[in-house]
C-alpha cells in the first residue's frame, strides 16, 4: 500500500455493523414502601451477529473492534462521503448522538467526494433517505451511452468543478467496474470509484460477493483493492485481536453500566 498510513475508504455495510448496540428497555423491581413496583428502565444490549448461515460475514465482524483500535491509533485512515452518509442514517436501534458501542468511537472518518455527486444533475430533497433503485438508476444513467460529452457541454460553467466534469470523461472505468455484475451491485461499484478516484489505498467491506465480484470473476486492475478487515489486518501483519466492549445477552444502562 502505498500511503502511510494506508487510506481506507469504508463501506456502508462496515458502518452498519460498527454501531454494535440497540436501544432496548428492560423491566427492574423498584422497592416502594412495603410493595415492590416494577419500572421500565431505558438502556442498551448488544446486537446479534447475522444469520448463522453466513458464518463468512459473522466472523469478518469479529474483527472490527481492531480496525477500530488501529484507526485510533493512527495506523489507518478512515474515509467516506456523503451518499454513504445519508444510507448510514437509515439504521435504526441506536441513539442518535450516543457513541456507546460504536466501534468507530473517537476515530476522525474524513469525508471525500463521491466520483460524480449526484446532487448536481438530479434534484435531492433534504430530510428524505435515499433509496437503493434511485442509487441504481443515477448508476445506470452514468453508464448510458454518450454522457461522456456532458462533460464538454458543461466545461466553463463554474457550477460544475473540474474534477466532476474529469471523472465524467473518464467514467467509461466505471462501466469496466460494473461489467458482469448484477445491477444491484452497481452502487458498490461506484463506491469503489469514488473510492478509487480519491486516491484511497482500499476498499473495507464485509461484502463477500462483491469482493469475489471483482477480485476473482474479473480481470481488471484495481488501484484500490475490495478488501475484508481480516484481510486488511494480515496485511498489516497485526495478530491481536480485540474483544468487542459490550457482552452479548447483558443489559446497560445509559451510561454504559451493566445492570
Amino acid at each position: 500500500m502505498a500511503h502511510s498510513p494506508p487510506k481506507v475508504f469504508v463501506d456502508n455495510c462496515i458502518m452498519s455493523v460498527s454501531e454494535t448496540m440497540q436501544a432496548v428497555s428492560k423491566q427492574f423491581p423498584l422497592n416502594w414502601g412495603d410493595s415492590v413496583q416494577w419500572v421500565d428502565v431505558v438502556g442498551y444490549m448488544r446486537k446479534p451477529l447475522p444469520n448463522l448461515k453466513d458464518e463468512w460475514k459473522r466472523n469478518e465482524i469479529k474483527f472490527l473492534p481492531t480496525i477500530g483500535r488501529i484507526a485510533r491509533e493512527g495506523k489507518i485512515s478512515l474515509f467516506t462521503y456523503f451518499e454513504l452518509q445519508s444510507e448510514g442514517w437509515k439504521r435504526s436501534g441506536s441513539f442518535a448522538a450516543n457513541s456507546i458501542g460504536n466501534i468507530f468511537s473517537g476515530v476522525s472518518i474524513k469525508s471525500v467526494e463521491a466520483a460524480v455527486d449526484r446532487s448536481y444533475f438530479f434534484q435531492m430533497e433534504l430530510g428524505k433517505f435515499i433509496k437503493t433503485q434511485q442509487v441504481i438508476e443515477y448508476c445506470k444513467w452514468l453508464m448510458s451511452p454518450g454522457i461522456e460529452k456532458l462533460a464538454d457541454r458543461l466545461s466553463g460553467n463554474p457550477a460544475y468543478p473540474l474534477w466532476l466534469l474529469n471523472n465524467i470523461k473518464n467514467v467509461q472505468r466505471f462501466r469496466e467496474l460494473c461489467q458482469g455484475l448484477a445491477e444491484k451491485q452497481y452502487p458498490d461499484a461506484f463506491h469503489l470509484w469514488s473510492a478509487e478516484v480519491n486516491g484511497s489505498d482500499l476498499f473495507l467491506t464485509i461484502d463477500g460477493k462483491f469482493i469475489r465480484a471483482m477480485t476473482q470473476s474479473k480481470r481488471i486492475s484495481l488501484p484500490c483493492q475490495p478488501m475484508s478487515p481480516s484481510k486488511l489486518l494480515n496485511e498489516l501483519k497485526i495478530e491481536e485481536r480485540d474483544p468487542f466492549e459490550f457482552q452479548e445477552g447483558q443489559f446497560y444502562d445509559i451510561s454504559g453500566r451493566p445492570k
